[in-house]
C-alpha cells in the first residue's frame, strides 16, 4: 500500500470512529447511563441492553456512549489550556531570549527532569480528587512540552534573514512572533497536540481508575475501569469495554499524529509520491 493511501485511510478511519460516537450521542439518552434500576445488576448482553448493565443496573452501552462525551471533551479542554498557555510563552521566550528566557527554560527543565505521570500523581493528589483538579494537575505539566518545542523553533528562525529584515524595517514584535514565527511552529504543534491526544486520554483515564479524578456516577471511561475491577471474574466486560474504548482512541489518535508528521516531512523536503 503506498504511503499516501495509507494515510488518508487512517484520517478517515479516524473521522468514521469520531463521527459515530457523535451520532450515538444523539440516539443515547443520558438517563440511560444515570438511571439506577437495582432489580436488574448484572445483566448480561441482551437486545434491550447491547452490553449488559453494571453493578447499579445502569446500561452500560449507555455509559460508555455517554462517556467518551466526558473523556473526549475534557481531554480537549485539557490540551487547549496546555496549548494556550505554552505556545504563547514558547513563543515569547525565543524570541526575546535573554534574562526571562533562561528563567523559564530553568523551570521547564526542572519540570521535565521528572517522569510526567508522577508528577501528575503528586499534583492530583494534593488536590480533592475531582475531574476537574485532575485537569489542573495535568495542564501544570504539559504546558512545559508546547513551551520548549515552540521557544525551539523560534530560535531557529529569529535570526533568519525576512526575521531580520522585518525588524530592520521596524515591523512590530508582536508582529513578527505571531505572523512569522508562530506559522513556522504550528505544524509542529498540530502534530504534537494529535500525539498529546491519546496521551492526556490515557492520563485522565488512569489517575481516574486510581481514584484521583472523575468520581462515581461519572461514566468517565477510567472510572468505569475503577468501578468494574471488582467484577473482574464474574462480569470482566464491565472492564473490556471501558478498556477497549481507551484503547481503540489512543491508537487512532497516534497513528493521525504519526501520517501528520510524514505528511508534513514529505512537504518540507519537496518530495512527491
Amino acid at each position: 500500500m503506498k504511503p499516501y493511501i495509507k494515510r488518508r485511510l487512517i484520517y478517515v478511519t479516524c473521522l468514521i470512529f469520531v463521527s459515530l460516537l457523535l451520532v450515538l450521542q444523539l440516539v443515547v439518552s443520558k438517563h440511560q447511563a444515570f438511571n439506577v434500576n437495582l432489580s436488574q445488576t448484572l445483566l448480561n448482553p441482551t437486545e434491550t441492553h447491547w452490553l449488559g448493565t453494571d453493578d447499579y443496573g445502569r446500561d452500560l452501552f449507555a455509559r460508555i456512549i455517554i462517556g467518551a462525551r466526558y473523556t473526549l471533551l475534557v481531554t480537549l479542554l485539557t490540551l487547549s489550556l496546555t496549548v494556550i498557555i505554552g505556545v504563547p510563552i514558547g513563543l515569547v521566550s525565543g524570541y526575546l531570549r535573554g534574562r526571562m528566557d533562561t528563567i523559564i527554560m530553568r523551570i521547564i527543565d526542572t519540570g521535565l527532569s521528572i517522569p510526567e505521570f508522577i508528577v501528575m500523581i503528586a499534583l492530583a493528589s494534593f488536590f480533592k480528587p475531582s475531574i476537574w483538579n485532575l485537569v489542573v494537575a495535568i495542564v501544570l505539566i504539559k504546558w512545559m512540552n508546547y513551551a520548549r518545542l515552540t521557544r525551539s523553533i523560534v530560535l531557529s528562525e529569529v535570526d533568519k534573514p525576512y526575521v531580520q529584515m522585518a525588524k530592520f524595517f521596524s515591523v512590530p514584535h508582536r508582529l513578527i512572533i505571531w505572523r512569522y514565527c508562530l506559522k513556522k511552529a504550528l505544524p509542529s504543534i498540530i502534530v504534537i497536540m494529535t500525539v498529546d491526544f491519546g496521551k492526556i486520554i490515557l492520563y485522565i483515564s488512569s489517575l481516574s481508575f486510581l481514584g484521583l479524578g472523575a468520581q462515581p456516577p461519572s461514566p468517565e471511561w477510567g472510572a468505569m475501569l475503577n468501578a468494574g475491577r471488582n467484577y473482574m471474574s464474574s462480569h470482566p466486560i464491565l472492564l473490556i469495554a471501558p478498556a477497549t474504548m481507551i484503547t481503540v482512541t489512543i491508537i487512532l489518535f497516534n497513528l493521525v499524529g504519526d501520517a501528520l508528521r510524514d505528511n508534513l516531512l514529505k512537504k518540507g523536503s519537496g518530495h512527491r509520491e
